[in-house]
C-alpha cells in the first residue's frame, strides 16, 4: 500500500511541462516549367525523389543506368540515366518512343566504375537538366 501511495505522491508532485512546440516544417513544392505543382515534399528531397516525381514514375517503371551503345567508343562505354516505362495494358503509352527514355547526357566511363557513384552522378546531372529546363523547387 505504501508503494502505491508513494507512486501517487510522485504523480501529484511531478511538474507538468507543456509539450515542446514542433518545429515548423516547410513544405517544398516541385513545380513544372509552366508553374503547375507536381509534388510536395515535407523534407529536402533527394535527386532520385525529384526525378521520380518530375517524370511521374509509377511502381512498375524502372529508373537506372544503361549503356548508350550509340555513344560508346572503344573501351569507354557511354552511360546514361534511363527510364523504362512499364507496359500498361489497355492504356495509351505516355510516349510514342519505344525503348528507354534518356534522362541525362552520356558520361564516358571505363568498365568497372562503381555503379552507385555513377548512378549518383547521373541523377545529379539529370536534376541539373530539370532546373535548366525551368523546373523549380519552391518553399
Amino acid at each position: 500500500m505504501s508503494a502505491r501511495l508513494a507512486q501517487f505522491d510522485a504523480l501529484l508532485t511531478r511538474r507538468r511541462t507543456p509539450p515542446a512546440a514542433a518545429p515548423h516544417q516547410t513544405t517544398r513544392t516541385l513545380r513544372d516549367p509552366w508553374g503547375e505543382p507536381v509534388a510536395e515534399f515535407k523534407h529536402t528531397p533527394s535527386d532520385i525523389e525529384l526525378l521520380k516525381a518530375a517524370h511521374r514514375l509509377q511502381g512498375d517503371d524502372w529508373l537506372g543506368v544503361l549503356a548508350d551503345e550509340a555513344q560508346g567508343r572503344g573501351l569507354n562505354a557511354a552511360w546514361r540515366l534511363a527510364l523504362l516505362r512499364a507496359d500498361r495494358h489497355g492504356r495509351p503509352r505516355l510516349s510514342a518512343q519505344v525503348g528507354p527514355q534518356w534522362l541525362s547526357a552520356a558520361v564516358a566511363e571505363r568498365p568497372g566504375v562503381r555503379p552507385a557513384v555513377l548512378r549518383r552522378d547521373l541523377c545529379a546531372a539529370a536534376v541539373r537538366q530539370l532546373w535548366a529546363s525551368g523546373w523549380k523547387l519552391v518553399g
